[in-house]
């Protein structure tokens, strides 16, 4: 069931993240979000929550817990290409880039034209192949040769 005064709140949120207030954007999602819980059916929407922990994640504030509410819409409505970008931007910011790729990746599945998720695969770029192809990516030689690596151009 939509609430009309959660979702104007949001709308105003969403808003204010075009226009980088982004401590604004946060009241007005952590309204809509108590909105819908005091009005709607007691779960709040997953947009609500995806975009509430993005905000968090972007502004630096708690943001694994950010990474949690995006989680949470993903697991609400895993067909939802923007929940997954959402999801994908705030792992970026808790430096889990092996997840965000993962999530960027099946919410292109799902939108093969999303744009923001283009974008943001883009941006991260593209690994290279670890130089110890036998051993784990994470194994500390690779780590080490892949800095060096790095480090020379």
């Amino acid at each position: 069931m939509l609430v009309r005064v959660a979702e104007e709140s949001f709308d105003k949120g969403m808003e204010a993240m075009e226009k980088g207030h982004r401590d604004e954007a946060l009241a007005f999602f952590e309204a809509a979000i108590a909105l819908e819980k005091q009005f709607g059916s007691g779960s709040p929407q997953p947009r609500y929550l995806s975009q509430y922990g993005l905000c968090l994640s972007l502004l630096g504030r708690r943001k694994y817990e950010g990474v949690r509410f995006c989680r949470e819409a993903v697991a609400m409505e895993g067909y939802n290409p923007d929940l997954l970008w959402n999801l994908g931007r705030t792992l970026l910011v808790a430096d889990r880039r092996g997840e965000a790729h993962a999530a960027l990746t099946k919410g292109l599945r799902l939108q093969r034209d999303h744009r923001g998720i283009i974008l943001e695969l883009k941006s991260m770029g593209v690994r290279r192949k670890p130089l110890v192809r036998f051993l784990r990516r994470n194994n500390p030689l690779n780590v080490f040769f892949g800095q060096l690596r790095n480090s020379s151009g």
